[in-house]
């Protein structure tokens, strides 16, 4: 079986596996790429980005939201793949249209629905491209359960063609078991990672309720403003120095906003993996990743109160705080990990291709 994979990011081809990236976003010589190097030999995959001409690339990914180039780059090339795998509606779509207009061909379409199609617009032009779009694919994977709602709703036809998989985190990557990679900080801190829809003015509000010298350490977004002396502000870092801030950090947050589509389940599960208790917001992303009192704690999207006194006990109990974060780290281990991830996705793709 041959597969072509189309992403929505750049990805850096390379001749040798560079140590400064995670597996989604590097294409290495001999390597299989992602999640396919738990996929059996027989099956071959290449990987599209979304690399283009500059000003194109900006106009596509600001203006857009689609990217146009990718798809012309592979057309000449989609008879030879047995399987088209888009992730995300953005590498999707022109392919969907064009094969609502001249045919679908006699490769399957599958698509990562990562945003529910646009946002989960239930209403409007962009609903009405999407479901005109959407009656071209063979399939549908999605990493948020709540998202079947939305495809009863507006697109019942994909229903039937439509498949839950969890999200995995890269357990061989992020290990607990990296001491000798931690900061090695002599002054405590809290955890804070991502960018989209992350509820910062909450999380803020919530920690500056809280009576303690131990720091909050923000990561992904620059531009955050505090007052707090307490708050540390830092731009996005390189997934090895990503790892390093995990290591050294007493627990996480994330605070995300009210949503019914995928965001912050990787820098989730990514902690979870290295033997860290996480303090999540309840949204129906996180809710099939998370037991609260187990695996996690949650409080409800925006309760800066409640989230407080979570930030409070994690504080004040170590022991509480050690088996929450064995206990989450077991459930990444047991089901939410690249390698489960892969296996559902290879069967899912088996029985695509079945049918008719």
């Amino acid at each position: 079986m041959k597969i072509l994979m189309l992403v929505n990011w750049k990805v850096e081809y390379t001749s040798c596996t560079p140590k400064d990236k995670q597996p989604p976003d590097y294409v290495a010589d001999g390597e299989k790429y992602w999640f396919f190097r738990y996929f059996p030999d027989e099956i071959q995959a290449d990987v599209i980005d979304v690399r283009s001409f500059s000003a194109l690339e900006h106009f596509e990914k600001n203006k857009l939201r689609f990217y146009i180039w990718q798809i012309f780059r592979i057309l000449p090339r989609l008879k030879h793949y047995d399987v088209v795998l888009s992730h995300g509606m953005q590498s999707g779509i022109v392919l969907c249209l064009l094969r609502r207009m001249f045919g679908k061909g006699k490769y399957k379409h599958i698509v990562f629905d990562i945003g529910a199609f646009n946002s989960a617009k239930e209403n409007g032009k962009a609903l009405k491209l999407m479901q005109f779009a959407s009656k071209s694919l063979d399939g549908v994977i999605y990493h948020t359960s709540g998202q079947k709602s939305y495809y009863e709703h507006c697109h019942p036809w994909l229903l039937d063609k439509s498949r839950f998989i969890p999200f995995g985190a890269d357990t061989e990557f992020f290990s607990g078991e990296l001491d000798e990679m931690s900061e090695n900080s002599e002054t405590p801190y809290i955890l804070c990672i991502g960018f989209n829809k992350r509820d910062w003015d909450t999380l803020l509000k919530a920690y500056n309720r809280v009576e303690t010298n131990v720091r909050l350490r923000m990561i992904g977004n620059s531009e955050i403003y505090s007052e707090d002396k307490r708050v540390t502000v830092l731009p996005p870092v390189t997934v090895t120095e990503l790892r390093k801030q995990i290591a050294g950090s007493i627990f996480g947050v994330v605070p995300l906003e009210a949503f019914n589509y995928s965001f912050g389940q990787m820098t989730l599960l990514q902690q979870m993996a290295m033997g860290k208790a996480v303090i999540a917001a309840d949204v129906p992303s996180l809710r099939d990743y998370v037991t609260d009192g187990s695996t996690a704690l949650c409080y409800p999207a925006g309760d800066e109160r409640l989230l407080a006194q979570k930030i409070q006990l994690l504080l004040e109990d170590s022991n509480y705080r050690d088996k929450i974060a064995a206990q989450g780290k077991k459930a990444v281990e047991r089901q939410f990990n690249e390698r489960v991830m892969a296996e559902r996705i290879e069967e899912f793709i088996k029985e695509i291709g079945e049918i008719k």
